[in-house]
């Protein structure tokens, strides 16, 4: 996959697997911004049913516009291949930085705030992630928090804000 193009996608290397796919970064060369692209792979079960859920994650994921949950730009078909273009957040997941040490407390508290400000936002609009995990938590290149992979996602009725 890597070199190859997908719609105006150039697909530059992998940054990941997963249960539905690989995610690759690539350059959309209309915008010339670099972006993460989910490309549906060979999962288990029909193919029908993978794409249903991708297409799922990408409606709960573009449902929901906070600074601590990374954009969903499109779902496209190229070449075959299903995927979703997304926003590349450079940086490192969360798993990798708590494996280097424990976290200050008040940088603790300080994500944990970000990320439930985020969960919070996509439960107002019916999107309950359900695979939230320091590894589906990206850190950006400032430290700020990005939630990240809603791929196991659940759309619900959403409900009106809690003061």
């Amino acid at each position: 996959m890597i070199g190859r193009k997908l719609a105006q996608y150039k697909v530059l290397d992998e940054l990941g697997r997963g249960g539905m796919g690989v995610v690759y970064r690539a350059l959309d060369t209309s915008l010339g911004r670099e972006v993460a692209l989910k490309v549906l792979g060979p999962v288990p079960g029909s193919d029908a049913e993978a794409e249903q859920r991708l297409r799922k994650e990408a409606r709960a994921a573009a449902a929901l516009t906070h600074p601590a949950v990374s954009v969903v730009y499109e779902i496209d078909e190229a070449d075959g291949a299903t995927f979703i273009a997304m926003e590349l957040v450079k940086g490192q997941a969360l798993a990798a930085l708590l494996a280097e040490a424990p976290l200050e407390p008040g940088r603790a508290l300080a994500l944990a705030i970000e990320v439930a400000e985020g969960l919070a936002e996509a439960h107002v609009q019916g999107v309950v992630h359900r695979d939230l995990k320091p590894k589906n938590v990206m850190l950006t290149e400032s430290g700020h928090a990005k939630i990240i992979d809603f791929g196991l996602a659940k759309l619900v009725h959403p409900r009106p804000p809690v003061d």
